[in-house]
């Protein structure tokens, strides 16, 4: 009995002093937030070369000529010109700095270049979620779920400044900070022999409660970090289809909830199958509903593991890309997008990869996410399917809100399906009645209602 005794003491000894060390290495790197970090976690300074700068602020003034109302954004660096370029010849070169899928992409197509401009780190922070992400650092209640899969205790900015595990690190991509806002954006599917086929132009709006310092934490529109509706336009036969999609921050207890209104049948139905590897029916496939901006929904399916960070050539403040209206191919080439028209920097990221766990089902059973340190948004995926072959590479063609702070949610995306030898370009701005609008107010419990779908019906 005493020598039981003695092992208990000495466990619970054992278990404290690992305790006490883990919070006081916790207080030394929290420390770091607001000196040699950002307050929501990326490194302040650069690297020596300068080729990658130190963080400055980002931008804090919009360009001349920018108007909020328009949905255009001018871009800040009319004068820019790119530094060199990468292809197939030189790839081997810049190996270190680049994705599989990008020298796959260069292999397969001799076109295929990705031109690299100077690095602007442009993502600016307002106050309340700089605020928020540091008192969300200091708080102990600020965790996930044991699985990783839920969030409890954050509030109003980066949950997790300085992740810990891979989980971690993607609850940041979901929240990385942005305000409510409304999108008219397009998606083309251009096929194995080039031809270019309009999917459709929609409508989103999004309100995000958790970043709503009005709404109360975990309780009602409160328990959904994001509530989004996306209302299709054209073409005709399906103009006025909606599908609003409800996520949550508990993950490990509540359900995602979709809903969907075809226009012709005029009745909404609730759509648990929107999620997972289900492909995206108004993106022609091109797309699952767990890589919409690039990974959304429930993470119980994947072990997600933290790699570390990188330096690596990704898209990145493509304001001039989304400036372009008219001809879709100004844009599309017949194999992926026009070089030219994308601007590629370097960028320091974060690397999670997933991997089903045992009994879980998905197409892909490798996942490679790449978030940026800046906005914490993921600006790349690659993935294998299970014969361990690249069938996946998505870009976001990223873009800083210089009006409101974070990233512009309904930037564009480029995504390569390269089992199939396709790609489609979604959420882009080319159609002539495409914008992208910011500082809108927040919207509604009605607004975002399965009821209201109906109402909105076009027809």
């Amino acid at each position: 009995m005493q020598k039981t005794t003695q092992s208990i003491v000495a466990g619970f000894t054992l278990w404290l002093a690992c305790t006490v060390t883990q919070a006081a290495t916790d207080e030394q790197a929290a420390a770091l937030l607001g000196t040699s970090l950002t307050p929501w976690g990326a490194e302040v300074a650069g690297t020596p070369d300068g080729s990658y700068p130190a963080y400055e602020g980002g931008l804090r003034e919009p360009p001349a000529g920018f108007d909020p109302k328009s949905g255009m954004w001018p871009d800040p660096w009319p004068e820019d010109k790119p530094l060199f370029s990468i292809d197939a010849k030189n790839m081997e070169q810049y190996r270190d700095r680049l994705m599989e899928a990008q020298m796959e992409l260069m292999r397969r197509f001799p076109s295929y270049r990705i031109d690299i401009y100077p690095t602007r780190r442009s993502v600016m922070m307002p106050e309340h979620a700089a605020d928020s992400a540091l008192a969300n650092a200091r708080n102990p209640e600020c965790k996930t779920s044991p699985d990783g899969v839920g969030l409890y205790g954050c509030w109003g900015g980066t949950p997790f400044p300085i992740p810990k595990t891979g989980y971690e690190a993607m609850w940041n991509h979901l929240l990385t900070y942005t305000s409510p806002g409304e999108t008219n954006s397009a998606g083309y599917l251009v096929n194995a022999n080039g031809a270019i086929t309009m999917l459709l132009l929609s409508q989103s709006i999004a309100d995000y409660p958790y970043f709503n310092s009005q709404q109360k934490p975990y309780d009602g529109a409160g328990a959904y970090y994001l509530r989004s509706l996306s209302t299709t336009l054209e073409p005709a036969r399906e103009t006025g289809t909606q599908t609003l999609l409800w996520y949550p921050l508990r993950y490990d207890t509540d359900e995602q909830r979709a809903w969907s209104y075809q226009a012709g049948q005029r009745r909404v139905r609730l759509a648990p199958e929107f999620a997972y590897d289900t492909p995206v029916a108004q993106f022609g496939g091109a797309l699952f509903f767990d890589e919409i901006n690039l990974f959304a929904g429930r993470m119980d399916r994947f072990k997600f593991e933290l790699k570390g960070r990188k330096l690596m050539y990704m898209p990145y403040n493509n304001y001039r890309m989304h400036l372009l209206r008219g001809e879709p191919s100004q844009l599309f080439g017949p194999h992926h997008f026009q070089p030219d028209k994308v601007r590629y920097e370097l960028r320091r990221v974060w690397i999670v990869e997933a991997t089903p766990l045992p009994g879980a089902r998905h197409m892909a059973a490798r996942k490679l996410f790449y978030l940026d340190e800046d906005s914490w948004i993921a600006i790349a995926y690659e993935g294998w399917d299970q014969a361990n072959k690249l069938f996946r590479l998505l870009l976001s063609n990223g873009m800083a809100n210089y009006f409101t702070g974070g990233i512009l949610q309904g930037a564009s995306v480029q995504a390569y399906d390269l089992a199939r030898g396709q790609y489609a370009g979604l959420q882009v701005l080319i159609a002539p009645r495409c914008y992208i609008r910011y500082g809108l107010p927040q919207q509604t419990d009605a607004d975002m209602a399965p009821a209201r779908m109906g109402a909105r019906g076009i027809r």
